[in-house]
């Protein structure tokens, strides 16, 4: 995480940006204004450069349209391609020395990596419901296949368990190698991490007053946190953090974030003017935030009220309409 170098970053330059927050304080708000952070150190975890997957010292170019990298399989990586007029998508295995296996292709809806990089899972939607199959990374053989009524949300999966959640049927467990479906709890999931062993659900439709609640996935009854103004981004590695923005948010991205304990305490809130893409940890404690602001983005990298720059600065790219 660099955190030595990002203390002394934040030593000589972050005064005017940044508040030191007393122990036991509730945080002041950090705005972000991406040119005005100092660089810091490169994203330690892989991600994608334009199309160029960058981990370290690999730098793998890929081809595609649209070109989403799902993460990091042994010494492999697991890359999202989508074709110009978006009728087919595919799923590649990328070789840190450049080899490509087709693990899979077709009409694939949002396709991604188990959590601990061994299966591909994407959807196929038919007539109300859908088929959900699974993937091995490592022979592209299908390793499990079943078709839920209505449209399911993968929120992780791990081992032979995939976790999901259907609206009106709540949070289900698919084991691979019994192909049973369990039902955990009739709220909706809305992140999930099967590792550290954490749910975020929620009580109804947001939309209609429903809240937001933190569980342990083992135990449904042992709720660790409830809002009714955020939901969970993603849970932390470690399982001791999550991020959170308001449970409304939608469209491009949401302009303010937070870093919470799983059990709700506030450990740093963030805003831009702009707006933020993906918020991701990038260790146990440092998150990462693609920040859009008026004029330039850049990744961010803070922990709690210490910020700085974890790649350079580009040009805003506006999303494109329609």
């Amino acid at each position: 995480m660099h955190v030595s170098r990002l203390l002394a970053a934040t030593a000589a330059g972050l005064t005017a940006l940044v508040v030191t927050v007393p122990a036991g304080a509730v945080p002041a708000t950090t705005e972000i204004k991406p040119g005005s952070l100092p660089r810091g150190a490169d994203i330690a975890v892989p991600h994608l450069e334009d199309k160029t997957i960058v981990d370290g010292d690999v730098r793998i170019r890929v081809r595609g349209a649209v070109v989403r990298l799902l993460g990091r399989s042994g010494t492999s990586y697991v890359v999202n391609t989508i074709n110009r007029s978006g009728s087919v998508s595919r799923v590649l295995r990328v070789d840190a020395g450049g080899g490509r296996t087709v693990l899979t292709e077709g009409e694939l809806v949002e396709p991604q990596l188990s959590s601990d990089g061994l299966l591909v899972l994407a959807g196929l939607y038919r007539g109300g419901g859908t088929t959900i199959t699974a993937w091995s990374v490592a022979t592209g053989q299908v390793e499990g296949k079943h078709q839920f009524r209505g449209y399911p949300n993968v929120l992780d999966a791990q081992g032979d368990e995939v976790l999901l959640s259907i609206w009106g049927r709540g949070t289900l467990s698919w084991d691979l190698s019994t192909r049973s479906v369990l039902r955990l709890t009739k709220r909706v999931g809305g992140a999930a991490s099967l590792e550290e062993d954490l749910l975020s659900s929620y009580t109804t439709d947001p939309y209609e007053g429903g809240c937001t609640v933190v569980s342990r996935i083992s135990a449904t009854g042992d709720d660790l946190w409830k809002s009714c103004t955020e939901r969970v981004e993603s849970f932390a590695p470690g399982g001791r953090r999550m991020v959170t923005v308001h449970i409304l948010s939608d469209g491009i991205g949401p302009s303010e974030a937070s870093v919470r304990t799983v059990a709700g305490r506030l450990l740093g809130r963030y805003s831009v003017q702009g707006w933020f893409g993906a918020l991701t940890f990038e260790g146990p404690r440092a998150l990462l935030l693609e920040t859009k602001g008026k004029r330039q983005q850049t990744t961010v990298r803070c922990i709690r009220a210490e910020c700085e720059r974890a790649a350079d600065l580009e040009p805003v790219q506006m999303p494109r309409a329609g």
